[in-house]
């Protein structure tokens, strides 16, 4: 075992010890229950009806700690039971059994550290192949000292999972494009699978990225490479069906009836019959169609979203660029851009088939960006994670190529990473809501959604209020965590329209988005807060 693998082991684990150091500091976060409940729900009972719009990896993942320590839905949900939101609550039963609130809470977060591994792995594994051992870990490095990493390392969500799917994904797809052979295009159809079922947002994610690296890698074979494909696509659909357990499900539950296609079928029985029969034939993955579908639908109506001091129902087309700018450490940032020119530089002066590889690492974040920016659910980094290991692999190599180059040039690298190192540690352990310099001193001016308020501040106002001695106070929370089993002084809910007195605890998110959106706490704008409780409550003191 040489250096390089000896530092990355240790990188991996200092990572896993930051993330865990987050644990009892910040509380459930505003979706984090609802996908331990989903997840209870595969493992409990063997199907996954909760919430299909994600698939279950993720969620299985981050349920299974509770599961094993004995926790469990307290009944079985009919459809006509389940309320707006009841994964919620659902999932809120299981983080506050027994009165181990943060015991359980940490078993669900736990579930998500193989899939912050798993990423590192990638990554080293990538930048090792196809630019150099100490490029890797300079990736790795960079990496995990990334603040939207740690900050989502440490929860039990879905979205660090999305981006070691990816990864992953696209690692063994750029094996196959090398050596199309049996073993590396099977690993590629299990990798896929893998990915989807982590989340369905790797699906643009990966099927533009295949597109792209079909197009610049594929030349020759294009038949025998088509069939491989082919054959690739059955392996991941068939493992994603056993993501589901291999349920069979008619279609009739995913697809309602339609006004236009209603009127064609009354147009004759045979007509029908066919149609019904059609319908009521259970199939495999019928829930993954739902979820798809449930996304769609998502992506067609919109989601509140805030950027810049304005607030949208459809996002704006600009919007993760922005994210990226603020959220991305400036060091990082920097080191990709080098990076990237230095891989056009071999691109323009070697043979293609000694840098296609490096091209195609430097291009699929451009790539999935583009993809992103069509998207009209725009809530936070958390969407674009996948990025940030070839980010961190092409910084890698930059880092790499200034080492060597010359003095200064070492002097400028070794700038860079200490700058990214740095920023990470200023960052513990709110990696959550960090952001770079670019953002200033109020961040809370260009996002206030999940990149700044999650919801995970709760328990911090506890302890702060007794602290200061408050006996009772008003709020305005956002989030999902419960206020009445926070520990909390006595507390009324705040008013969005009517002025209130003595202490006001409010969320970041109602303070911004609320406000932009329909004009909620517009009297508290002429006050100035006494303190910022954690990076997401403002407290105010009202005469």
């Amino acid at each position: 075992m040489n250096r390089y693998v000896i530092g990355v082991i240790l990188l991996i684990g200092i990572g896993v010890a930051r993330i865990a150091a987050t644990y009892p500091v910040l509380n459930s976060t505003s979706d984090e229950p609802a996908h331990i409940a989903c997840g209870m729900e595969w493992l409990q009972w063997g199907t996954y009806t909760y919430e299909p719009q994600h698939p279950p990896l993720a969620r299985v993942a981050v349920a299974l700690g509770p599961f094993l320590d004995g926790l469990r839905l307290e009944k079985k949900l009919n459809p006509a039971e389940r309320r707006p939101d009841f994964i919620y609550g659902e999932g809120n039963g299981i983080l506050y059994s027994g009165d181990r609130y943060w015991s359980n809470l940490t078993r669900a977060r736990i579930g998500t550290l193989p899939f912050f591994i798993l990423l590192c792995l990638v990554t080293f594994l990538w930048a090792r192949r196809w630019f150099s051992e100490a490029a890797g870990f300079w990736a790795v490095l960079l990496l995990v000292c990334t603040s939207p990493i740690l900050g989502h390392a440490g929860l039990a969500t879905n979205d660090v999972a999305c981006a070691a799917g990816a990864g992953f994904a696209l690692y063994r797809f750029m094996r196959w494009l090398e050596q199309p052979d049996l073993a590396r295009w099977l690993w590629w159809g299990f990798a896929t699978a893998f990915a989807i079922l982590c989340k369905f947002s790797n699906i643009p994610f990966l099927g533009a990225c295949y597109v792209v690296g079909f197009a610049v890698a594929s030349r020759g074979a294009l038949r025998r490479r088509a069939v491989q494909a082919i054959f690739a696509a059955c392996v991941a659909l068939f493992l994603m069906w056993a993501g589901y357990r291999f349920t069979l499900t008619s279609l009739g539950t995913v697809y309602g009836p339609h006004p236009r296609i209603e009127g064609l079928l009354a147009k004759g029985p045979v007509i029908r019959s066919v149609w019904d029969a059609i319908m009521s034939t259970r199939l495999p993955l019928t829930e993954a169609m739902m979820g798809i579908r449930d996304l769609y639908r998502h992506n067609a109506i919109g989601h509140d979203s805030y950027l810049l001091g304005q607030w949208s129902q459809f996002g704006w087309w600009y919007f993760f660029p922005v994210v990226l700018a603020v959220k991305t450490p400036i060091g990082l940032l920097l080191l990709a851009i080098a990076g990237s020119g230095f891989v056009l530089r071999r691109w323009r002066t070697e043979h293609f088939e000694q840098s296609w590889q490096q091209v195609l690492t430097a291009a699929f974040p451009i790539v999935i960006l583009l993809v992103c920016m069509l998207a009209r659910i725009d809530l936070g980094v958390r969407h674009i994670l996948p990025v940030y290991p070839m980010l961190g692999i092409v910084g890698g190599y930059a880092a790499t190529e200034l080492f060597r180059h010359s003095r200064t040039a070492a002097v400028v690298a070794a700038i860079l990473v200490a700058w990214v190192a740095v920023d990470s540690w200023r960052a513990h352990p709110d990696y959550l809501a960090h952001f770079n310099e670019f953002a200033g001193s109020h961040p809370e001016r260009i996002l206030s959604e999940s990149d700044l308020d999650w919801g995970q501040d709760l328990y911090r106002l506890s302890l702060r209020l007794k602290e200061r001695g408050i006996q009772e106070f008003s709020i305005a929370y956002f989030g999902s965590a419960l206020m009445h089993k926070a520990d909390l002084p006595h507390y009324e809910l705040l008013s969005p329209t009517q002025p209130s007195h003595g202490y006001v605890a409010v969320s970041l998110h109602c303070l911004n988005i609320d406000y932009k959106k329909n004009g909620s706490f517009a009297w508290l704008k002429s006050y100035t807060p006494v303190e910022r409780i954690g990076k997401s409550i403002d407290l105010f003191y009202i005469p």
